[in-house]
């Protein structure tokens, strides 16, 4: 491996992570102070946003997490492994889009082809691509600079403050304190899984209603070692917990059986009966009376709902609502 240059290794230095002080590098570099400076400058002017404050009469130096580069060199893919890795990266394009991480994969992806070209006469990559296709279904539009600060914030466990829309009761909360513990992507929602300090409880928040971000200062968080991402999205629908779960049970008419047959919309589902006449009955154990509604609804006259009574009383009234306004 040829030996790497003063500017290259103070390179991998910063990439490293490390805070490193003016007499640290020239230790490690073997360098003088004005040196170390002048290598500093020199990657400035090539675009490297080193960071630089004082500590007490030294001078510390640090690159951003976001501009840590990693090596990986020494990697070696089989066109299996390559074929893989090309399918994985298409599918995150479709999941990525309209996020700020969705340009970088681009970025990655192209490197990773870049450095295994000599394996990739193997088959061809442009047409193994044509064959694997994925939903590019546009996702809800959101600030690239808020979901980033608050990202930082997730990774940094730093409580943030944030107006938020609540649709629900068409409410504007002002700086509303949370503890941001994760994202979670829904059809074609991006949500914020955060403890509200306001309602002392977990919350889901729509990114595409957050309209401010403000990190709190000198105050940071714990996720609790008892929230498990996998279970608490588990029991809902949609995007409302509520905490407390309930039983959906649906009678499906013989022409949307085979849908009930062929997927699990939920992982509670259950067919309970196969009756003779190609009629189903299924059931859930669900969070979230409006997210339960609106599924409902969007099966039309295909499903009937059995319980919870309350949910047969609501779906009575708004279809009387609408023979209703059809009728005027």
């Amino acid at each position: 491996m040829p030996k790497m240059t003063s500017i290259e290794y103070l390179r991998r230095l910063l990439d490293s992570g490390a805070e490193l002080t003016s007499q640290h590098l020239q230790d490690q570099l073997n360098l003088s102070e004005r040196h170390v400076r002048r290598l500093i400058g020199q990657l400035r002017d090539e675009g490297l946003p080193i960071l630089e404050r004082p500590e007490g009469n030294r001078k510390v130096y640090a690159l951003p997490t976001e501009r840590q580069q990693s090596a990986v060199s020494d990697l070696r893919f089989d066109s299996a492994e390559l074929r893989a890795l090309a399918i994985a990266a298409k599918a995150s394009r479709s999941v990525l889009t309209g996020t700020p991480h969705a340009v970088a994969l681009n970025r990655a992806f192209e490197k990773l082809l870049d450095k295994a070209r000599p394996v990739s006469y193997v088959f061809d990559l442009d047409d193994s691509m044509q064959e694997w296709q994925f939903d590019d279904n546009a996702t809800d539009q959101i600030a690239l600079d808020l979901f980033s600060s608050i990202e930082t914030a997730m990774d940094n466990r730093q409580c943030i403050r944030i107006n938020y829309f609540t649709a629900q009761d068409q409410r504007n909360s002002t700086a509303r304190k949370i503890d941001p513990y994760g994202f979670h992507k829904r059809g074609r929602a991006w949500l914020l899984v955060a403890w509200c300090h306001e309602r002392n409880a977990l919350r889901n928040f729509s990114l595409t209603r957050i309209s401010r971000v403000d990190a709190c200062s000198e105050e940071y968080f714990d996720i609790p070692d008892d929230f498990i991402p996998e279970d608490y999205f588990r029991a809902s629908l949609g995007a409302i917990n509520s905490g407390a779960c309930e039983e959906l049970r649906l009678l499906i008419e013989p022409d949307k059986a085979i849908y009930f047959r062929e997927r699990l919309y939920h992982p509670t589902q259950q067919i309970e009966e196969d009756r003779p006449d190609g009629r189903l009955v299924v059931s859930y154990e669900l969070e979230g009376f409006e997210e339960m509604r609106s599924f409902c609804q969007g099966w039309g006259v295909g499903i009937t709902v059995l319980e919870p009574e309350t949910l047969r009383q609501r779906l009575r009234e708004e279809a009387e609502a609408l023979v209703k306004r059809y009728q005027a």
